[in-house]
């Protein structure tokens, strides 16, 4: 029989020295360091993969800035009322030179800070209003897009079989089918100005930039869905999904509480993607004369009306392209920095 005294194979054995501190033994096991902590009084607190993803993306010193820029940029967009010195469209005749009939550059003198347009209008105001508009269309394609592509990529990786074949098959016609064609095609038809839709006795106006946005999110869900459908082909088989279905869980409890969760990382990087993406094919689209229209602002199409200018009038292309360029820099550094913290394999962190 096993004296109470003396401790058990196996067990850290530990020696308290005249001056009250606790020395472990050289043979002790890696367990030592949290008995000890214990013993001195010293609590350990457990980390959950949450705080150590968030730990490791606030070490990534580019991801941290582009951060705060885009949380900066989406305070604009929100109180664009707020901090516009003028309207949208208020014209100010006095800033347009009476001799050459062009509008004045940027000066501080008369409130003009980034200048005017040929009309009068002054140009800060009207970034202000599009980057309003570029945001709330960019984050509603990725919104939508990445419903849709997660869901469509859960049902076939999860079912497999003739459910995965076809819904994979109509993933590659939507991807062989070219973008640029389909996206101009649909601008002319469906983009060119607000509808109305009418369900019973409920009349819904779905504004212009809207339907920019559901044309967007058609060609970029994509992507995402063959990305799922991969994570969702490799955890169907492991122990968990087994243990689960063992202790009778339904597929669709499966699917959003066992699989989905460990899905997170990938589609949350590729959402941040999908937004700068958004901001620039809305962009381009606004360029090319089939995205966003007048009376709404756009960053895209504040560039098309300075284009034409030149040289005369740079600051009307340049500072709308500089807003669009550090949006789009700012959500891929963003992007990479969820990229490196939601990776549990990573152990270098890129600044």
């Amino acid at each position: 029989m096993t004296d109470p005294g003396q401790p058990r194979h196996g067990m850290m054995q530990s020696t308290a020295p005249t001056g009250g501190a606790v020395v472990p033994d050289a043979g002790a096991p890696i367990t030592a360091g949290a008995e000890l902590s214990y013993e001195s009084g010293v609590e350990v607190k457990a980390r959950s993969q949450w705080q150590y993803a968030r730990m490791r993306f606030f070490r990534h010193k580019l991801a941290v800035v582009s951060l705060g820029v885009l949380i900066f940029f989406g305070l604009v967009a929100i109180f664009a009322k707020q901090l516009a010195p003028y309207g949208f469209d208020e014209i100010d005749l006095e800033s347009i030179d009476p001799t050459t009939g062009l509008a004045k550059s940027p000066r501080l003198e008369d409130g003009h800070i980034l200048g005017t347009d040929q009309l009068g209008r002054d140009s800060l105001s009207r970034i202000i209003y599009g980057i309003r508009t570029s945001l709330w269309v960019a984050v509603f394609v990725a919104l939508l897009s990445t419903a849709i592509g997660t869901a469509v990529g859960a049902v076939a990786g999860y079912y497999g079989g003739k459910v995965d074949n076809l819904l994979m098959r109509f993933t590659d016609l939507i991807l062989t089918i070219p973008g640029l064609a389909v996206l101009l095609t649909a601008a002319v038809y469906f983009g060119s100005n607000d509808s109305e839709v009418t369900v019973g006795p409920i009349t819904v106006t779905i504004p212009q930039p809207m339907k920019i946005g559901l044309i967007l999110a058609f060609l970029f869900w994509v992507g995402l869905a063959r990305i799922v459908r991969g994570l969702f082909l490799s955890l169907r088989e492991k122990e968990f999904v087994e243990a689960a279905k063992a202790a009778g869980a339904s597929d669709m409890r499966i699917i959003l509480r066992h699989i989905l969760p460990n899905c997170v990382g990938p589609i949350v990087v590729f959402t941040t993607l999908i937004v700068a993406a958004a901001i620039l094919t809305e962009a381009a689209l606004s360029f090319i004369g089939y995205g966003i229209q007048p009376p709404n602002a756009a960053l895209g199409k504040l560039i098309v009306d300075g284009q034409s200018e030149g040289f005369t009038l740079w600051w009307l292309v340049v500072f709308p392209g500089i807003v669009i360029t550090i949006i789009a820099l700012a959500i891929n550094f963003v992007g990479d920095g969820l990229r490196d913290a939601l990776d549990p394999t990573q152990r270098r962190v890129r600044s």
